[in-house]
């Protein structure tokens, strides 16, 4: 997909209520020194100023090879016979048979990425297809599900979207479960990722940066957003469990004691994309999916916040654009 048509999905998010929330952000950016004018922008110009920048981007012949062999060129960790380290054998023991995978795995596409491939198809249009790659996939289903939705927004077939985890147990089922045309699937530590073969239009972080933000890589993972991403071409849509929105609702209180969350606050979320590398375009309150009985507990505020289909926690939905 060209990001002409990625950078209007922008546009269609700017709400009112949205840019309300996002003044009350920039005081927080200026804490933090970073330069954010877009998101001051309410008047509705940032489509217009947009439309004129992101032309011509055809590369026809580069995404047909893309959609054949893949965006990234990494041989599988267990094929490599890379020492597993800790995190790692964590995660692949959630995955397992026994493993709490289903608190955060609700068998559909996450909520948010379910509202951006809606507003991706609006906003596309004729376009050449979409290349993009999906961090901590797990079991795959937004990978399959926006390599899906991209075809029916535009008038090309020639999709390629990659996950990315180092939980093998999860690999292996999005392998069963979502080998359609398209989607590709490496068993990898994400802060090891090489440069793709092709520039990504998004990148769409699924609880890495959080992760990596407690466990001590963070700056590695800042890096690899770095070396994969294109400047002046690849959109990041970041979906991050908000501390703010927890502690504004304290029927939350007692199960975040439980579960020990990874939760951010936006003014670290802002610090962290650094203005030189990252020009940030919306940060507004999110969905994050979680089901607490998957995590073998019960708590009704998972369930008021997101409603019974989907229970969740609020998040910090970010987009930014590489610069």
């Amino acid at each position: 997909m060209s990001l002409k048509a990625l950078f209007l999905v922008v546009n269609t998010w700017a709400s009112a209520s949205r840019f309300t929330a996002e003044e009350q952000c920039l005081h927080a950016y200026q804490r933090v020194g970073v330069r954010r004018s877009l998101l001051a922008d309410p008047s509705g110009t940032l489509g217009r100023r947009l439309r004129g920048r992101w032309t011509g981007d055809h590369r026809s012949d580069s995404l047909q090879r893309a959609h054949r062999e893949g965006l990234f060129r990494v041989t599988d960790r267990f094929d490599a016979g890379a020492q597993l380290g800790e995190e790692e054998m964590l995660w692949s023991r959630e995955y397992g048979e026994d493993g709490s995978f289903n608190f955060w795995s609700l068998g559909r596409p996450k909520v948010e990425i379910q509202k951006l491939a809606a507003e991706l198809q609006e906003a596309a249009g004729e376009n050449d297809g979409l290349t993009a790659v999906v961090l901590g996939c797990g079991l795959g289903l937004d990978v399959s599900y926006l390599a899906r939705e991209a075809c029916k927004s535009t008038s090309s077939t020639m999709t390629a979207v990659a996950g990315v985890d180092f939980a093998l147990p999860a690999i292996q089922e999005a392998r069963r479960q979502h080998s359609s045309a398209g989607c590709f699937f490496h068993h990898a530590d994400v802060c090891e990722l090489p440069a793709p073969t092709v520039p990504l239009d998004l990148v769409v972080d699924n609880t890495v940066f959080q992760n990596t933000y407690r466990s001590g890589r963070f700056e590695e993972y800042l890096d690899t957003l770095s070396r994969i991403s294109t400047p002046g071409h690849t959109m990041l849509h970041l979906n991050l469990m908000s501390r703010e929105g927890i502690e504004a609702r304290e029927e939350f209180d007692e199960s975040m004691e439980y579960l020990n969350l990874p939760l951010l606050c936006r003014s670290d979320i802002c610090a962290a994309l650094k203005p030189e590398i990252w020009e940030i375009w919306q940060i507004r309150e999110g969905h994050y999916d979680l089901n607490p009985e998957g995590a073998g507990f019960e708590c009704e505020a998972f369930h008021t916040f997101g409603g019974n289909s989907s229970p969740g926690i609020p998040s910090w939905c970010v987009v930014a654009a590489r610069i």
